[in-house]
């Protein structure tokens, strides 16, 4: 068992995105070494998964902050995901001295592969992290929610609290909306948990009683197909509760003034990692880039009140409270998350193929 394994715990029994204040330029608390010291200098090249509003707002805030505090700057080199690490990691090829990897999964393989460096406690200070979001080699980043939505206003007395809801077509009329793609949808999680199934029993999935149970309720669901497609579908009126991806339902309920709530009960999440590869170039100003990042809660709050999926996943003593209110329900920390369950990423990488099939032709009937 590797190391990231053993130090993979349910985050309190859970641990992903989006806020509408103006970001402020805050002063790193950081305690990594200035420009002045001379102790760090050049260039970081950040391996980034994520791009576009992600890697703004890092750049503004806390990779900013970073730079102000050290004169270290970091460059955005996007990638669609981590095939170009692994291969460029085997051929002892590696530019980047910080890698953004999509899944805990792909830190694991990284790991065991000897891809990555240990993080360095002297100067990273991981005992600010929540136990289980971080391991020898990375700590958990960017939290990717699929959450139980609604229009508020379709339900203005009772309002939906579980899974089990979204088949109680008395209680919350209207459709139903869900992915089309089970593995980033939470779709037969979902299925299974209003079925009765409990939370640590839902893998490895039984898609034939998942798909028992959407029948059910087949005829009232609307498939969306992208995230913007997701708050379109609750927007035009094409249905009044499903899961939505929580950035999305972030940037309904923000930027388009839709009265969109969430709860993070039974929702589904997964994180990625921050790692630094092994024989990086600038090892030593990751390092500090990683301590800098962990101690600056300013720098952590303006991020996440921008993009509800916090950097780092959880920080000790931070929580929803500590944001703006708009964005406190979205975000996937504290007591927001004490329910909700962690996604078995290594069961999709092993089965995707076979479950994909028996989804589709199930969507086709």
């Amino acid at each position: 068992m590797s190391t990231i394994r053993r130090h993979r715990l349910l985050l309190a029994g859970a641990a992903t995105l989006a806020s509408a204040i103006a970001l402020t330029s805050c002063a790193s608390s950081g305690t990594g070494a200035s420009s002045e010291d001379g102790a760090l200098s050049g260039d970081i090249l950040f391996y980034d998964t994520s791009g576009g509003q992600v890697w703004e707002e890092l750049d503004a805030t806390l990779f900013a902050d970073f730079t102000a505090a050290t004169g270290v700057t970091v460059t955005d080199d996007y990638n669609e995901a981590a095939t170009k690490f692994f291969a460029a990691a085997e051929a002892g090829q590696v530019p980047w001295s910080l890698a953004f990897l999509p899944t805990v999964n792909d830190a694991e393989k990284a790991a065991e592969e000897g891809y990555l460096a240990e993080i360095d406690t002297s100067i990273v200070p991981v005992d600010q992290l929540v136990e289980g979001t971080y391991s020898d080699y990375g700590i958990e980043v960017g939290t990717f929610g699929m959450v139980l939505t609604w229009d508020d206003e379709a339900y203005p007395g009772e309002k939906p609290s579980e899974m089990a809801d979204l088949w109680d077509l008395d209680t919350f009329p209207g459709k139903r909306c869900f992915f089309n793609n089970p593995q980033y949808g939470w779709t037969l999680e979902a299925a299974l948990l209003a079925d009765g199934v409990a939370p640590d029993a839902l893998y490895p999935l039984d898609v034939d009683r998942a798909l028992a149970k959407l029948d059910e309720i087949k005829d009232d669901i609307t498939w969306w197909t992208s995230g913007a497609q997701s708050i379109e579908s609750f927007e035009n009126g094409s249905c009044d509760i499903g899961i939505l991806w929580a950035n999305r339902a972030f940037v309904a309920a923000s930027e388009n003034g839709f009265p969109a709530s969430i709860t993070w009960n039974e929702a589904g999440y997964s994180n990625s990692v921050w790692a630094i590869p092994a024989d990086a170039p600038n090892a030593a100003a990751a390092q500090e880039l990683l301590a800098n990042v962990i101690e600056n809660t300013d720098g952590q709050i303006a991020f996440a009140s921008k993009v509800p999926t916090p950097i780092p996943a959880s920080v000790v003593g931070l929580e929803p409270a500590s944001f703006p209110s708009d964005v406190q329900q979205f975000l996937p920390i504290g007591d927001n998350v004490t329910d909700s369950i962690r996604q078995d990423i290594g069961y999709y990488s092993e089965n995707i193929d076979a479950v994909l099939d028996q989804f589709n032709r199930w969507v086709g009937e």
